[in-house]
């Protein structure tokens, strides 16, 4: 027996022709399949901003949770959302992407909470024509990632998800082929066709560590994107540069648990 089809269903401020008198600076999108609780997390945390600046689209993957009765609850403070089947978190990126109106383009998903809207950083990076500017990340809270566009660029990925906002002009797609790093292969792509990259200090965001980012898929997708990108030379750099975050990663969590163990904590 075939599953029943997963309707297209679509709503939001801009789909009822509640539009905006002018363009806003920021798109924040957010994609989301069946995580209701942690969607209205998002949703209460986004709108403590101030909301002329910002747009917020949502896309849903079919989700059968209660999400879309979410949305639709929210109609009136969410720009645009849509529920339909995709083909994984990059296409819903990418349809998020399509309907976008902003200058910029930032995603915060399932994990991710917003601190800080870089409002005056962004206007002055939209002047000065920045394709991507990249902000500071915090990770659980215990340690900051601080992004980079040198030459560590072409060996993994420096320029952290939830804290980079793409100039929407440079139409940053995600090549679907990758799963886990697509986003990798962007900034790699948009770094070689000379795009202008800007880092700051300000910390945006707050993401949960966890998920599949250190999986060994993340891991072979590093290396392909590398060397597909850069050359098969790329590769070998890739794979020590991977084996020496790993053992850093596990040293870490050594280190964590032993605090746990003599704090009690």
């Amino acid at each position: 027996m075939q599953k029943d089809a997963i309707q297209r269903v679509e709503g939001g401020r801009r789909f009822r022709g509640d539009v905006r008198n002018k363009k806003p600076l920021i798109s924040i999108i957010t994609v989301v399949f069946q995580d209701k609780g942690e969607l209205e997390n998002i949703l209460n945390n986004v709108f403590e901003f101030d909301t002329s600046e910002f747009e917020l689209i949502v896309i849903d993957g079919g989700s059968r949770d209660g999400t879309v009765e979410l949305l639709r609850q929210w109609d009136e403070k969410i720009d645009y959302w849509l529920s339909e089947q995709d083909a994984g978190i990059y296409d819903a990126m990418n349809k998020g992407i399509s309907a976008a109106r902003g200058e910029y383009i930032l995603h915060l998903n399932a994990g991710d909470r917003l601190i800080y809207l870089p409002v005056q950083e962004l206007k002055s990076a939209f002047m000065e024509q920045i394709d991507v500017a990249a902000f500071r990340v915090s990770i659980h809270g215990e340690r900051e990632f601080i992004p980079s566009s040198g030459r560590l660029l072409r060996f993994r990925n420096t320029l952290h998800h939830q804290g980079t906002f793409y100039r929407s002009g440079i139409s940053p797609q995600y090549d679907l082929r990758y799963k886990v790093l697509a986003d990798f292969d962007l900034n790699q792509r948009l770094a070689l066709r000379g795009a202008k990259i800007k880092s700051f200090a300000n910390i945006v965001a707050l993401h949960a560590a966890g998920g599949i980012s250190g999986s060994r898929l993340a891991h072979s997708e590093n290396l392909r994107i590398a060397s597909k990108n850069h050359g098969w030379a790329y590769w070998v750099g890739a794979w020590v540069l991977s084996k020496g975050s790993s053992c850093k990663i596990r040293l870490r969590r050594i280190a964590q648990a032993r605090r746990h163990m003599f704090t009690g904590c």
